[in-house]
């Protein structure tokens, strides 16, 4: 969690809802598509009409948002 500053992560922890572009400090990058009481799904994107469009593909889910930080996960 050293990666991001401590304003980037509370911006995550205020706007990183679905349709959210997200960055892990791995390199990674995908869409939030879901945060709720179920947990945090971020999904692959393809680019369509050079929009990013998230796939079916779940490349990270946590059970809650504490873990997605921790894991490296921002919003971009």
């Amino acid at each position: 969690m050293g990666t991001w500053s401590e304003a980037l992560i509370e911006t995550t922890r205020e706007q990183a809802y679905p349709g959210a572009m997200m960055k892990n400090s791995d390199g990674r990058s995908g869409m939030l598509t879901e945060r709720s009481i179920n947990g945090i799904k971020i999904c692959a994107v393809k680019s369509m009409y050079m929009m990013p469009v998230p796939t079916d593909e779940i490349i990270a889910s946590f059970t809650c948002l504490n873990d997605m930080i921790t894991a490296g996960w921002v919003i971009d």
